[in-house]
């Protein structure tokens, strides 16, 4: 009898254990592994524009409502002190901002796609230019760019104009912290195929701000072997009026780098997927580096890569995880939708710096000095969000 009742109570015990175990809840997935909070910050009204900008110390943003409102907010991160500035009458959809000492440099996209510009007063000193004021304007042009020319930050302003058989580009160069005018530039006239004949030049792509014309021009007519000699790669400088060439060593290389340059959008530094989706690329000065993350790239949602490509040719990249990834689907456990955050060495090699639950959200991503922030995309509007957080890695 005492044996059959041993026996019954160990069952019993080991039934109640099962389900104790089988009871435990799930691990809850933490909201930020490896990076700290540092600041958050959330308009009481309207949304944080996808702009954000930071020169080390200080960080801007600007907070609208694509109506009417348009402000400017420079936080100094190590005080907390905090300016803010109407840049309504310059801007209602500001698209890039720049730090310049006491001065923020803004660009602006009008109602029928042109950008406008203007050099801000931030610090209001002068009772005659309180803050707010704009010291300068551009614009309206197609592009307005701020550049490094020379060693020294210019603005390029590109205007196009077009005729039923051609487009005609012309670029000005501009002091960034005085807006006087450096260079005039030299205009460059393009077909319909964006071809111009007087220098044999077939535009593939800009650089620089549209200051320069990347393609290829056809070779010179060689009497003497009675044959044209090949094609050459090119560089027309719209500022100098100056046309430089240089020998195609492999025509499928160059094949590959072209394509890709065409869809950069006047970029140079950029990190994008391989067309076959399986690697990553860092572009950087005519140089491109297979980047090799220390975690499996299949885990991730290569349509979630954002990147900052630094002066120095590393960069920042973040990836959001998909969920039901390979390993996920064979272990039939999806994964949490962590927003991944790496730093990507000028060698390619990238380390995993932390992670952002992000579970049915999407991000901007940007680097300020060795921090990064993240502005929370609005559902269903596909222009800002309501969250910018700066995160600095541990």
């Amino acid at each position: 009898m005492a044996i059959v009742l041993a026996s019954v109570v160990a069952s019993v015990v080991v039934m109640a254990s099962a389900h104790v175990a089988f009871a435990q809840p799930r691990a809850v997935p933490l909201p930020v592994v490896g990076a700290t909070e540092l600041v958050k910050w959330t308009p009481p009204s309207g949304f944080i524009e996808d702009v954000v900008a930071g020169d080390g110390d200080r960080i801007a943003y600007v907070v609208a409502d694509a109506a009417a409102k348009a402000e400017l907010h420079v936080v100094s991160l190590a005080t907390k002190q905090e300016v803010v500035v109407d840049i309504a009458p310059i801007t209602l959809h500001p698209v890039a901002v720049q730090l310049v000492g006491e001065r923020a440099f803004v660009i602006g996209r009008t109602e029928d796609g042109m950008q406008i510009a203007a050099l801000v007063e931030l610090a209001g000193k002068d009772p005659r230019k309180p803050a707010g004021t704009a010291l300068y304007k551009l614009g309206p042009a197609n592009h307005i760019t701020v550049i490094a020319r020379d060693g020294k930050p210019r603005v390029a302003v590109h205007r196009t104009i077009a005729t039923k058989e051609r487009t005609r580009h012309d670029t000005q160069l501009f002091a960034l912290e005085t807006g006087r005018r450096i260079a005039a530039g030299r205009p460059l006239e393009l077909d319909a195929a964006g071809a111009n004949a007087k220098l044999a030049l077939r535009v593939n792509h800009w650089s620089e701000g549209f200051t320069r014309a990347h393609g290829v021009t056809a070779g010179a007519w060689d009497r003497k072997e009675n044959q044209r000699a090949p094609d050459a790669e090119a560089s027309y400088d719209l500022v100098t009026g100056k046309l430089t060439r240089r020998p195609v060593a492999d025509l499928f290389e160059q094949k590959r780098r072209f394509d890709a340059l065409a869809d950069a959008g006047g970029r140079t530094s950029f990190v994008r997927t391989k067309p076959d989706g399986r690697e990553l690329q860092l572009w950087h000065a005519n140089k491109v580096v297979a980047i090799t993350l220390d975690q499996p790239f299949a885990s991730y949602d290569p349509k979630s890569l954002i990147a900052s490509v630094q002066p120095d040719g590393s960069a920042w990249l973040a990836l959001k995880i998909d969920p039901v990834h390979p390993d996920a689907v064979a272990r039939k456990k999806a994964d949490p939708e962590y927003l991944d955050v790496f730093r990507v060495a000028i060698d390619g090699k990238a380390v995993r710096k932390a992670r952002i639950l992000a579970t049915g959200t999407r991000h901007r991503f940007g680097v300020i000095g060795d921090r990064f922030w993240l502005l929370e995309r609005n559902a269903g509007f596909d222009r800002g969000g309501k969250i910018l957080t700066l995160y600095a890695p541990q």
